[in-house]
Formats: structure tokens, sequence, C-alpha cells
């Protein structure tokens, strides 16, 4: 049986469901005059400008996701250069007068509830800090100073030179648009921004570790968080916190008690910027995020595969496929894709032992995939499953009660049923053609009562890994030549019975599609900083 608070999760994920006939409560019509800022500032704090220069880092994307990356020295220039691929800012977009920025990590909507706090060695003469990464500028508010004795103790946990990133969400970002299905996204977000982080981090030559067994409140402490006097309805809620080390080195584990002690008492600096002028209450997100808030929790052994890559890996400049990722807004539905294409961008959401950004996880692979291929050559179009992990075919198998047919040389992936499936994957994402007029799309499939099973924080975990599989379709499908777009709307019971899995714990989390994009001529795009360079 579930933990007592996850059945408050399972209410939450059951009642947020989208039907044919009915959408989860939202407010029905977009408040511009309440609309978020994008961009929190910490106001009263010392600003740290990082160098804007785009560096054209040589190291191809293979290599990048095999980590063969000479380590960089952590020092400002190479932090600006893991913000700048991680979190920063990838380009504006201009239609008429209105302009908007996109960013290196996706966001539903563009709505980024996503933020970011660093711990760092001294940078500029003034000691280490921990500080708020300010995307807008490209900037560290610096909030607090870090004692020279505490800073050594975190330095020898470390095993030498390293830092801390914890990344924080403001619910109220997304619930401004969504409602009560946007607790959901702000999920996904954090596993978009965790690749992001865990990529840029192996660009420097870095190894990025989930530290999996601190607990919210710690993180609160440990980040300022819990002292900080937030705007209503706009408190920065704790989602992951990571250790960066040189690639070379042991893998960190958790914090000690008198570290956390330590940073728990520092004096906090900074006035958060107060995002809308008035909000909505959806009180079932409050209570649902309250039911998952994380213990500290042991150490778990996380088993994953071996497994070699089958499909080659393209070699493309691995910064310059990060800054280009964007999310296609229209598709060719002519287009086709060449089967060993498919076939690789599949294989990169699989988990290898050792190799980002799925070293980041906190249990073994929890999601697979149900596969709507639309046009892909040499692949019959037909509605598929892709599993992620070997042991997950016999449980997966047994809940859909339908024959599976290995598909020759895509390891993993199985035939439930061939045809045409581009009318209903486009009407179970809410009849977004894109689902449609892609060459694929996909449903991310976890099971939710084994997840819940001891916390309900394990809600979190598995979006947080549906996000993650996401961000690297985006990633894979650029370096083929193509585009990805996350989908966050789609009617769930409808999936589940199309796999057969109604009356099952399995669910649809996330869906995704992937095509040859259609550029909008309306459109123009300026640089990142353009605002700046004036």
């Amino acid at each position: 049986m579930p933990h007592a608070a996850a059945f408050t999760v399972l209410d939450y994920h059951e009642r947020t469901k989208h039907h044919y006939d009915r959408y989860a409560r939202s407010a029905g019509v977009m408040d511009w005059t309440n609309q978020p800022n994008p961009f929190r500032f910490y106001e009263d704090c010392t600003l740290l400008p990082l160098d804007r220069t785009d560096r054209d880092i040589s190291l191809s994307w293979a290599d990048l996701v095999n980590r063969q990356t000479m380590s960089a020295a952590i020092a400002a220039e190479t932090i600006s250069v893991f913000l700048a691929h991680s979190l920063g800012l990838a380009a504006w977009k201009q239609a008429g007068s209105t302009r908007w920025s996109l960013r290196i990590n996706p966001s539903s909507g563009n709505l980024h509830p996503t933020e970011a706090h660093l711990i760092l060695p001294d940078l500029d003469g003034q000691g280490p800090g921990l500080y708020h990464y300010n995307p807008f500028y490209h900037a560290l508010e610096r909030r607090a100073a870090v004692p020279a004795d505490l800073w050594q103790d975190l330095e020898r946990h470390l095993g030498g030179v390293g830092f801390c990133i914890g990344l924080t969400a403001i619910h109220w970002r997304e619930a401004w648009k969504y409602g009560e299905r946007a607790w959901r996204y702000v999920n996904l977000d954090a596993g978009h921004a965790l690749v992001a982080a865990s990529l840029a981090a192996a660009l420097c030559g870095w190894r990025l570790s989930v530290l999996h067994g601190m607990a919210d409140g710690e993180a609160e402490a440990l980040l300022g968080l819990d002292r900080t006097a937030w705007p209503e309805a706009e408190t920065e809620e704790p989602e992951v916190v990571c250790a960066v080390v040189p690639a070379g080195r042991p893998g960190v584990g958790d914090l000690t008690a008198e570290i956390l002690a330590g940073f728990a008492t520092l004096p906090i600096a900074g006035r958060p910027n107060r995002l809308s002028p008035a909000h909505v209450d959806w009180d079932i997100i409050g209570k649902a995020a309250t039911s998952a808030r994380k213990p500290r929790t042991p150490a778990m052994d996380v088993r994953v595969d071996r497994r070699l890559w089958q499909q080659p890996v393209p070699n493309v400049t691995a910064a310059r496929l990060i800054r280009q990722r964007r999310s296609a807004t229209a598709y060719d539905p002519k287009g086709w894709m060449a089967r060993q294409a498919f076939a690789a961008i599949l294989e990169r959401t699989l988990p290898r032992a050792g190799m980002p950004p799925f070293d980041a996880l906190a249990a073994g692979p929890a999601i697979d995939l149900l596969v709507f291929v639309h046009r892909v050559n040499d692949l019959a179009p037909g509605l598929y499953l892709y599993l992620r992990q070997e042991t997950d075919r016999c449980r997966l198998a047994s809940a859909i009660g339908r024959p599976l047919t290995p598909v020759p040389g895509i390891h993993g992936l199985l035939l439930l049923e061939p045809g045409d499936w581009r009318r209903v994957a486009t009407k179970v994402s809410c009849v977004q053609d894109i689902a449609g007029d892609g060459v694929f799309s996909l449903g991310m499939i976890g099971e939710l009562d084994q997840g819940l099973a001891t916390e309900g924080y394990r809600y979190r975990q598995l979006f947080c890994e549906a996000g993650m599989v996401g961000q690297m379709l985006y990633l894979e499908a650029e370096a083929q030549g193509f585009r990805g777009t996350g989908i966050g709307c789609f009617f769930d019971d409808p999936v589940r019975e199309l796999a057969g899995l109604d009356q099952t714990p399995f669910h649809s989390l996330y869906h995704f599609t992937v095509g040859r994009p259609v550029e909008d001529p309306r459109l123009s795009t300026l640089p990142a900083y353009h605002h700046l360079a004036r």
C-alpha cells in the first residue's frame, strides 16, 4: 500500500487528468495583467557579471555523451560557460512589436518556474559565496558570504575544488497559465534543467552528482530559502541539490550534518522581486506539493545497463547543438526520417553507468516510451513500445496483455499494432497537429503506484525523469537534423487505453513529438544578450 502522503499525490494526478469531455481546471482565459515576470531578481545584492562571450568549444556531441572531456579549472570563466550552456538565454524571438526570450533549458509554455542557486569558491576576490543565477543579466547575485572554515569543510567533502548548485521551483509561474495541472509541468521542467546542467558540467569536464539523500528542509536551509521574505504565492520550493567536481574524481555523497548546520546560520541578503500583482490560489497544488515533501533518505544502489551505443553518435559540435535547441511549432507532414536516425534518437534516452545525464537518477529508470511511428524509412507505421531497461519487459508485457513483436536491429523496440496512427496521435495529444505531422510522437509511461510505494516525493522524481528523457530527445533530434517539441496537454486515460494499460498502475506522464520543422516567417531571431550589448 502506498504511504499515506502518496494518496494525496495520487488524488492530485487523477483530478488533473484531461478528458475528451473536460480539461483539468484552469483559469480558462489568459490573465495578461498578472502574467508572471519570467525573471527573478534579488534586489539589494552585489551583482557579479559573467563573461557573455560565445565560446565556440570544439568538443563533439559524441565525446560529450561518452564523457570524453578534459577537465577545466573551476573559475569565473568556466562557471560562465557552465551557466550559459545550462540555464542561460539561448536567443530572443520577435513578432512585430512583441519580443520574448528563449532559454537553453526548455519550459512548458516558456514560463520557466526553475531557478538556480550556487555555492561557489572565490571568483572575484570577495571569498566563497552563495549566489542566485540571474539569466537576464547572465550574472550572479551574491546572497551570502561563506566563511573560510565552512568552505574548507565543504571542499574537503567534495574532495577538492568544486561547487554546489540547487534547482528550485516557483509553482505560480506555471499555475498562472495551466491551473491545477501546472505542478506536473513544474516537475517536468526540473528534469529538463537537470539534464541541461549535467551536460553543461560535462562540457567543462566536470561531473554533476545529485545529492539524493538530502531532505527538502535541509536544501532550504542550505540555499537560504528558509530565511527569505517571499512575496505572496511566489515562494521558491527546492527541487534538487547537486555537487559538481572534476570528472576524474569519485562521486560526492550527501553533505554532512555539520556542513548543513554551518550554512543554516548564514545571514542572507537579497529581496526577491514580485512576479505578479495578484494570484489565483490553486490549493490542490499546495496540498500535493506538501505531501510530496522529501525527507532525508538513505543512499540507493542505482543499477543501470552497461550496454554500448548500437547507433553512431553524430559528430556535431556539442556547445553549438546545446545553444541551437528549439521547440518546433509546426512540422512538415510529408517529412521522413531514416531508420538509423530514429533508432539513435530513442537510444540516447537510455541510461548508461557513469555517463551523463542519467547518472543523475535517484534510482533505476522508471519511464518507458509508447511510440507512434508515422514516417520512418524501413519501419512499418504503427504503435510501438520502447523499453529503456531490459528488466521492464516482462512487467509491461504482462500489463499490456498483447503480443509484442521485437523489431530487428533496434534493441528494446517492440511492435504492438501496425497501422496509420496519425489521427489518433493528434487526437490524444489535445488535437495538436504536431503529434500527427511529425515523423513520430510518443507518450512517456510510468508506474505511479510503484513510484509512490514509500513516499509521495517519488511522484516528483518520476516526472523529473520524464523531463530528463524529453531533454535528451530534444538534443538528439537536433543532432540528427530534426526538431522536437514537448507536449504537456494530452488526454490521459485514452492514451492508456490505446496500449491496453487501463485498469493498471501505468500512466502516460508526458508526450513528445519529433519532425521536420516548418519555420514561421513572421518571427525574427535576436542574439541571447543583445539587450545588454546596448
